[in-house]
């Protein structure tokens, strides 16, 4: 199995495919087997050389269980360890939901390694937006190891499905495998330490960015403000469509997603 080495914690990828480089991130308690089992993976391989990522603390890679080891800037070295592994020097990104917002990440401390962004389902906002989001999740993750503490994620995902309405059977396998502890010390980062604010951020990208967010989904007003900021950033708007509406609408998505990496890499 292909791991890259970040300072000892050990980040699973997979490669495939032909053509130039594309890295897909997943979303946050996912797995890249994500982009496969929506079609992506089958459509872009044809023109592409897909790096899928398994993100730390998520599928086959390691998952540490300290708050610190989750921090942004960690993340884009792990990002950048695969690179390195593959000994490639720069590649076009696609992120969706967590993966997207791991994307501005990627731009901001690692920048020269990414030679345009694709961003889902996500924005770069305030800390305050992104701790009042964190702070939900750390609150069902506690309570989950607190009552369930040898079946953690199976109360986890209980009370997810009463808030956002019933998994598919994929996606429900996908979250019971978890492991509850990452996640939590995931979602128990301090954002406020790190988080630079948006004005010292999305002026300065310089990547070719595509934006997209469902109208229904809670990103969808900070997604279109944020590409309005980045020069010459494009913003899809897909109507109808709350956060996972958008990502498994794949035909819809792929229709600008192809032409904007044909464009890119002409």
């Amino acid at each position: 199995m292909p791991y890259a080495n970040n300072k000892g914690v050990k980040i699973y990828y997979e490669v495939e495919g032909n053509g130039p480089p594309l890295m897909l991130v997943h979303g946050r308690g996912g797995t890249m087997e994500a982009w496969r089992r929506n079609g992506y993976v089958s459509e872009l391989s044809k023109d592409h050389c897909l790096i899928l990522v398994d993100v730390r603390g998520h599928g086959a890679s390691d998952k540490p269980h300290e708050a610190v080891a989750y921090e942004p800037e960690i993340r884009v070295k792990d990002l950048s360890a695969v690179l390195d592994d593959l000994n490639i020097t720069t590649t076009n990104y696609f992120g969706y939901s967590m993966g997207g917002s791991m994307g501005f990440d990627a731009l901001i401390y690692a920048p020269e390694r990414f030679r345009s962004m694709i961003l889902g389902g996500a924005a770069y906002t305030d800390a305050e937006t992104v701790n009042r989001g964190q702070t939900r999740i750390k609150q069902e993750l506690t309570n989950a190891i607190r009552e369930a503490p040898e079946s953690p994620m199976e109360f986890f995902v209980a009370t997810l499905e009463k808030r956002i309405g019933k998994l598919s059977a994929a996606r429900k396998a996908e979250q019971l495998a978890n492991d509850a502890r990452a996640l939590l010390a995931l979602a128990s980062l301090d954002i406020n330490a790190i988080w630079r604010k948006p004005d010292e951020v999305l002026p300065r990208i310089k990547a070719p960015c595509l934006l997209f967010a469902g109208e229904s989904d809670s990103a969808f007003l900070a997604a279109k403000e944020c590409a309005g900021c980045i020069p010459g950033a494009r913003f899809v708007p897909l109507p109808g469509l709350d956060h996972m509406q958008a990502f498994e609408s794949r035909d819809l998505v792929l229709l600008h997603v192809k032409k904007f990496l044909a464009e890119v890499n002409s």
